[in-house]
C-alpha cells in the first residue's frame, strides 16, 4: 500500500510540474507576443511618414510691416522729428508651398496690408526673398511668391476638406513662438464653424496652434493639406483646444483669383438668413432680401423657407458654399416654401464690393 501511495504522490508531483512548466511557458510567449504586437500599434500610430511628406513645404515667413505709430502724450524728446507717422515692425508666421514655382498660401495678418520685404525660410534653413501676389481680408488669406525662378520647390498635396469628419486625427505644421517648424497632433472637433466674418466656414481642433502657427498647415494622416491655421479661440492668448483652420477646399476658391487678378471676384444674392431659426429649427428662413439686389429680382422675399440649394439639402453648410464660393454672373438655382406654395428661383448673382 505504501509503495503504491508513493506512486501516486509521485504521479501527482510529476503532473503538476507539467502544469507548472507549460503555465510558465505560456507566460513568456504570450508577454513577447504582446511585446510584438505593442511594437506594431506603436508603428502604426506614428505619423512620421505625414510629417515627412507634408513638413518641407511648410515654410516660416518674416515679413517687415509698416505700423502707425501713435502720438505720445509727453513732449520730451531726444529727437528733433516728429515721431508721429510710421514705424516698422517685423511679423512671424508661417505658409504652404502649393506649386514647385514657389507660390505660398499665408494668412493675410501675417504679411499686413504693406509689406516691405518678406523673407521665406525653408524647413532645410536655406531663405529667399519672396513678392506679394494678392490678399483677401474677407478670408483672411494671402498669396506670395518665391523670387527664385531657377529653384524648384517642394509643394504639399492638397486633400478636399469637404471630405473632414469630426474625429478625424490631424497635425499642425508650423512656428509657434519663431521656435522653428514643429509638429502638433489633435482631432477635428467641428466642421462649419462661423467665427467675426460672412466667409468663415473654419474647421475646428484642438491640435495646439500659438502665435506664429498662423498660415501653417492642418494635414491629414496622409500628409494632405486639409486647412491652413488662422486663429485660437484663447481667455490667456495660448492655445486652449480651440484652434480654427480655413478649409483647404475654400483656399484653392481664393488662391486663383488673387494670383490671376491680384484680389478675390466674389459674386453677391442680396439675401439673409434668419440666425434664430436657424438654431431652434434647422430651418433656412429669409429674414432680408435686399430692394432691386440678385435675389430680389429672381423673385425671392421674406419669410419665404429654403428647401433646396441647386438642387441640394437646404442646409447651411450649403448655403454657406454657395455663398461663399459664388462668381458674378453665376446663376443660382433655390427652391422656397412661400405659404403652402413650392416656388422654384434662378438668381444671378451680383458682384460683391
Amino acid at each position: 500500500m505504501r509503495k503504491i501511495s508513493s506512486l501516486s504522490k509521485y504521479a501527482v508531483y510529476s503532473l503538476l510540474g507539467v502544469f507548472l512548466g507549460f503555465l510558465v511557458s505560456f507566460l513568456f510567449l504570450n508577454k513577447e507576443a504582446i511585446y510584438i504586437e505593442g511594437n506594431a500599434n506603436f508603428a502604426e500610430a506614428s505619423y512620421n511618414s505625414a510629417v515627412e511628406k507634408a513638413a518641407p513645404a511648410v515654410v516660416n515667413i518674416y515679413s517687415d510691416q509698416i505700423v502707425s505709430k501713435s502720438p505720445l502724450s509727453s513732449t520730451r524728446s531726444s529727437s528733433i522729428f516728429s515721431r508721429l507717422g510710421s514705424n516698422i515692425k517685423t511679423s512671424l508666421g508661417s505658409g504652404v508651398i502649393l506649386s514647385p514655382e514657389g507660390y505660398i498660401l499665408t494668412n493675410q495678418h501675417v504679411i499686413g496690408e504693406q509689406a516691405l520685404r518678406v523673407t521665406i525660410e525653408l524647413s532645410n534653413a536655406s531663405k529667399y526673398k519672396a513678392q506679394l501676389i494678392g490678399i483677401d481680408k474677407g478670408t483672411d488669406l494671402a498669396v506670395l511668391k518665391i523670387l527664385d525662378e531657377e529653384v524648384l520647390f517642394p509643394s504639399i498635396e492638397i486633400a478636399d476638406s469637404d471630405e473632414v469628419r469630426i474625429g478625424d486625427i490631424v497635425l499642425a505644421i508650423g512656428n509657434p513662438y519663431g521656435l522653428g517648424q514643429s509638429v502638433s497632433m489633435g482631432i477635428i472637433s467641428a466642421t462649419g464653424r462661423e467665427f467675426d466674418n460672412p466667409y468663415s466656414n473654419y474647421l475646428q481642433t484642438d491640435a495646439s496652434i500659438n502665435r506664429g502657427n498662423s498660415g501653417g498647415a492642418l494635414i491629414d494622416t496622409k500628409g494632405r493639406l486639409v486647412g491652413i491655421n488662422t486663429l485660437i479661440r484663447s481667455s490667456s492668448g495660448g492655445s486652449e483646444g480651440v484652434g480654427l483652420a480655413i478649409p483647404s477646399t475654400n483656399a484653392l476658391q481664393i488662391i486663383g483669383d488673387l494670383i490671376q487678378f491680384g484680389e478675390v471676384r466674389r459674386g453677391w444674392l442680396g439675401f439673409s438668413i434668419d440666425r434664430l431659426s436657424l438654431i431652434r429649427t434647422g430651418m433656412l428662413l429669409i429674414s432680408e432680401v435686399i430692394e432691386n439686389g440678385p435675389a430680389y429680382k429672381g423673385g425671392l422675399r421674406v419669410n419665404d423657407i429654403l428647401t433646396s440649394i441647386n438642387s441640394e439639402a437646404p442646409t447651411y453648410e450649403n448655403l454657406y458654399k454657395t455663398f461663399a464660393r459664388s462668381k458674378p454672373n453665376e446663376e443660382i438655382t433655390l427652391g422656397v416654401v412661400r405659404g403652402s406654395e413650392e416656388i422654384e428661383f434662378l438668381i444671378i448673382a451680383g458682384e460683391a464690393n
